[in-house]
């Protein structure tokens, strides 16, 4: 896993790389180097204006005869998804995260996400806390652990303490 992660990484700072250089051939060095910043203020700009028509939909999604909320919810995860990108230096993530906010496309890029979430939330309920933290236990023998009452006719729950009973007494 360390070993495809080290190489995603090493491929995408070379592609940033080539690509910054052929921008800066073409505009000038500190030109491409002012646009990185420009496409983040960009993506912010954008983030926030789609984000309203977003909220809108998860809203009216909301409503009782409403019905598209994963729409709304998938279109929401792609603009996350697009603003974090443009907020990256580079030109190829400002590509990727451009096409993040194109409204069909969002749509595909949010319910791609939303299902390898799922996929990824049913596969690990399908296992318990222990042997997912590594413990070597499951649920049952948790429960199993818990220390039982001392008396054994305690099924109930039974609150002890001490009270006093006080009267109020009427002044004439």
């Amino acid at each position: 896993m360390f070993l495809y992660i080290l190489i995603i990484f090493v491929l995408y700072g070379w592609i940033e790389f080539e690509i910054l250089m052929l921008v800066s051939d073409q505009i000038g060095g500190l030109a491409s180097f002012l646009g990185v910043f420009v496409t983040a203020i960009i993506g912010v700009s954008l983030l926030k204006s789609q984000s309203r028509q977003v909220m809108q939909g998860l809203q009216a999604g909301a409503q009782p005869h409403g019905g598209k909320i994963v729409t709304s919810l998938a279109s929401g995860i792609s603009l996350l998804l697009g603003a974090l990108l443009m907020l990256l230096p580079g030109y190829f993530t400002d590509a990727v995260g451009i096409i993040c906010f194109i409204p069909g496309i969002r749509t595909v890029i949010g319910s791609i996400i939303l299902l390898r979430l799922s996929k990824v939330n049913i596969a690990a309920m399908g296992t318990s806390f222990g042997n997912r933290a590594g413990f070597g236990f499951t649920s049952a023998s948790f429960d199993e652990a818990q220390p039982k009452s001392p008396h054994p006719d305690d099924d109930e729950q039974t609150i002890e303490g001490d009270f006093t009973e006080k009267t109020l007494s009427k002044k004439s």
